[in-house]
């Protein structure tokens, strides 16, 4: 698939940096006008664009133009951590076009970049995904996602070996979704066969080492894990079906691996520990697809058992032979300046005024008030309490707000919830109220909200 360029010259609707290209969003334009094609929307955007809104590329039938180079920051999810990290494609659906080749040719735009820039599927996003928004409105009503994702599959890219964690005789200490101080356990724990002891970890399946690390290095899992490693593995296909996944390995006393670095299912990638915020020595093990949002952790047993996995009798594959030499996590990187806009700022005062803290006056300064009402927030939610509203913080914001209004879609006898971000006693008991009359668990209560379509 040919990608026509047709760059604008005066980026008016940009932030003006770099963007590190961490994925891509697709949406649909919502423009269903005759003659609404790619061209059209290209010479909207290069005449000027009267809406407060810019995209790289807009797909139909016949072709894709790019409007901006993929490093632009464009305004295109209503999120500033997605404007200014993700690439944006808009297909189009005008009632005179060919919506399904339309679909199928955006889907070619994103595996061509998805070679070109080394993304894995869970960096292929819905605009829906960073604001709630519906979009792509045609292809969520149709149930067409999956598909969408495997046409944008490189050829090839499949995994079949899958391999235990832990060694046989562990045993879990702490299952998913288990309540933690009031929020959410997105992982399960398991620990070595007699307290204390510190046992090999294994890769679970062949992938690339995203993140190795700990708190110094920059939170990227929710809570304290302390010495942590992230592994993208790509799309994980099997008798049962296919997945994409990355995992991630908490609390470890030694690591193996480094960033960049392939491993094989059944690879020893590290050593259980007691770093990070934990009672005693034990692996904490999280699985999540499709993005980073708490909304897309799912139970890492279950899931190991639908690949006849079950941690504590099966042994690992042990692929990588005994552990190599321990990798130091690298120092910590060049400082980042964490510095949000005055209208960012403005907004995560209201926002958290609307929790009830009192940050002041919506003033769009980053003082003394705002940084306390941040630091409760992060401290009440389990965060890392740095007193700066970052994009984790902001994924733990948007992710409460989201599940909020689940809630409220379902009965109950309790009041319905105020939308705030906060996930306080009210929110607690609804929860505990739905999952009663539904019969659900903890550890299916997003899945559920799915199929019901409150989520």
């Amino acid at each position: 698939m040919k990608i026509r360029q047709q760059l604008v010259t005066k980026n008016k609707h940009t932030y003006g940096g770099v963007n590190p290209l961490l994925g891509v969003v697709v949406h649909e334009t919502g423009n269903t006008s005759r003659g609404a094609n790619a061209a059209a929307h290209a010479n909207l955007q290069k005449n000027g664009n009267s809406r407060d809104a810019s995209w790289h590329i807009t797909v139909d039938e016949k072709e894709a133009v790019q409007s901006y180079p993929d490093t632009a920051q464009c305004w295109h999810a209503g999120n500033r951590e997605a404007n200014t990290t993700r690439l944006a494609v808009e297909i189009c659906v005008n009632e005179d076009g060919d919506f399904n080749a339309a679909f199928r040719n955006a889907a070619a735009v994103v595996r061509m970049k998805r070679i070109e820039h080394g993304w894995s599927r869970a960096n292929v996003e819905q605009h829906f995904d960073h604001s709630g928004k519906d979009c792509p409105s045609r292809i969520r009503a149709e149930g067409r996602w999956e598909e969408f994702l495997d046409l944008t599959e490189p050829e090839g890219e499949t995994v079949t070996q899958f391999s235990s964690p832990l060694p046989a005789g562990t045993y879990r200490t702490d299952s998913f979704d288990g309540l933690h101080g009031g929020r959410q356990h997105m992982g399960t724990d398991w620990a070595g066969p007699h307290v204390g002891d510190m046992t090999e970890v294994y890769a679970v399946a062949d992938g690339v080492i995203e993140h190795i690390g700990g708190p110094e290095r920059g939170a990227v899992l929710p809570g304290h894990s302390g010495l942590i490693i992230v592994i993208d593995h790509g799309i994980l296909k099997d008798a049962n079906g296919s997945d994409r996944i990355r995992t991630n390995y908490g609390h470890l006393s030694k690591i193996y691996v480094r960033e960049g670095q392939r491993v094989k299912a059944g690879q020893v990638i590290g050593r259980t520990g007691r770093t990070g915020n934990v009672t005693g020595v034990h692996l904490h093990m999280g699985v999540r697809e499709n993005g980073t949002g708490y909304g897309n952790y799912f139970d890492p047993e279950a899931w190991l058992k639908r690949k006849g996995i079950t941690v504590g009798k099966t042994p690992p594959l042990n692929a990588g032979g005994s552990a190599p030499a321990e990798v130091k996590p690298a120092g910590k990187p060049a400082p980042v300046k964490k510095v949000n806009s005055k209208a960012d700022n403005t907004a995560i005062q209201k926002a958290l005024t609307n929790m009830g803290l009192d940050v002041g006056y919506p003033d769009g300064e980053d003082g003394p008030k705002q940084k306390a009402g941040v630091r409760a927030f992060q401290k009440h939610h389990g965060l890392v309490q740095d007193e700066y509203w970052g994009p984790l913080t902001q994924d733990v914001y948007e992710y409460n707000k989201r599940l909020q209004r689940a809630l409220n879609k379902m009965k109950s006898t309790t009041p319905k919830l105020k939308v705030d971000g906060w996930l306080g006693a009210p929110t607690h008991r609804r929860k505990a109220d739905v999952l009663k009359r539904n019969k659900w668990t903890n550890a299916n209560l997003i899945s559920n909200l799915k199929k019901v379509q409150a989520w």
